[in-house]
């Protein structure tokens, strides 16, 4: 069943300057209900998003061959181009990119080798783009700065009292951004199958008019999240689930293809530190929020374990290298028989050079 408009958890982000007391209780109320809201009056500028959107059409209609050229199994990094299908007939295809200045220390981690740059096209191929996808990387990245201190009071904490969660230097934070295409393709085809997103917090922006956009009630139906224009939508991440011990709900979600028209959309992704531990994490929220977490855990039979034990970074590399076995093969040799025993699968051996 579709929600009408008055239904979707629409939050003013200049609330937060006018009435702070109001804003941060609507921003609770909606992230303990659903794990989700649609910020609007960001200060992202909307020029920098109509120019985002733009360059986002403008990279995926480059020829297939150069895309291919800054396929993503050709970094350590995983960033660059996927696609999800034949290349004449894809259900989905994606580009991630991130900051091109991170330089992997000397003794570092092997799960550091995460962060780094991002095999681009020539510039001349799409004139502007890359310079208006970093230029929207950096306002997205100032609003996942302060977006994280309003979470933090409205869960009753200081507003600082997250920061230990990510590197003291604001400018060595990594985060992730993808630019996504879903094609036209038969009706109930899924171009993104169900799932959770695994980082802090995700900053969606759904970059044209068609729909394909569901999240799942804890009743099992799902309903659509339309887009709407001038919004992001926030999403919370499983490191948050786990941060707050189960009082925040990643929220399941999927992507439905349109069956006319493209989908567009830009995903932004907020991560802790590499080397922080979630088990390390303990914070002391209000009774209130306590007593609604119990009582959701009682009614919807939560007893999920929220205690990682490794660090952040090695929990991702270890998801990242499951489903990337060409970079597994190629940039981490000495992990790779720990997820590949019997060697590189089948399907991807004519392609290892």
């Amino acid at each position: 069943m579709a929600r009408t408009h008055s239904e979707i958890p629409l939050l003013d982000l200049t609330l937060a300057q006018r009435d702070r007391p109001a804003f941060l209780a609507q921003l609770r109320d909606m992230l303990v209900a659903g794990g989700f809201v649609y910020l609007t009056q960001t200060p992202v500028p909307p020029a920098a998003v109509d120019r985002m959107v733009a360059s986002t059409a403008q990279f995926f209609d480059l020829p297939t061959a150069v895309k291919d050229a800054v396929d993503m199994n050709g970094s350590a990094h995983f960033n660059g181009y996927l696609r999800k299908g034949a290349a004449e007939n894809p259900i989905r295809e994606q580009f991630n990119y991130g900051d091109e200045h991170v330089a992997l220390e000397a003794g570092a981690p092997e799960y550091h080798k995460i962060h780094g740059g991002t095999p681009w096209p020539d510039d001349a191929l799409f004139p502007g783009c890359r310079a208006a996808m970093a230029e929207y990387y950096t306002h997205l990245k100032r609003l996942s700065v302060q977006f994280t201190r309003d979470v933090a009071e409205a869960l009753g904490l200081a507003p600082d009292a997250l920061e230990p969660l990510f590197e003291a230097d604001v400018a060595r934070r990594q985060l992730r951004c993808k630019i996504l295409r879903y094609p036209a393709c038969p009706p109930a085809t899924t171009g993104f199958v169900p799932h959770t997103d695994s980082n802090f917090l995700t900053y969606l922006l759904q970059a044209s008019d068609e729909p394909g956009l569901e999240l799942r009630k804890p009743s099992g139906e799902w309903f659509p999240a339309p887009p709407i224009p001038g919004t992001f939508i926030v999403l919370v991440g499983r490191v948050l689930e786990k941060v707050t011990r189960g009082l925040l709900k990643a929220p399941l979600h999927r992507v439905v293809s349109p069956t006319q028209g493209t989908r567009y959309s830009v995903g932004f992704f907020q991560g802790v530190a590499m080397d922080t531990r979630i088990a390390d994490a303990n914070f002391e929220f209000p009774q209130t929020l306590l007593d609604i977490k119990r009582a959701r855990q009682e009614r919807e039979g939560d007893e999920t374990e929220y205690a990682d034990r490794m660090p952040a970074g090695e929990v991702v590399l270890n998801f990242k290298l499951k489903a990337h076995p060409l970079v597994a093969y190629r940039f981490y040799p000495t992990l790779f028989p720990n997820f590949y025993p019997d060697g590189l699968p089948e399907r991807y051996a004519n392609l290892v050079h």
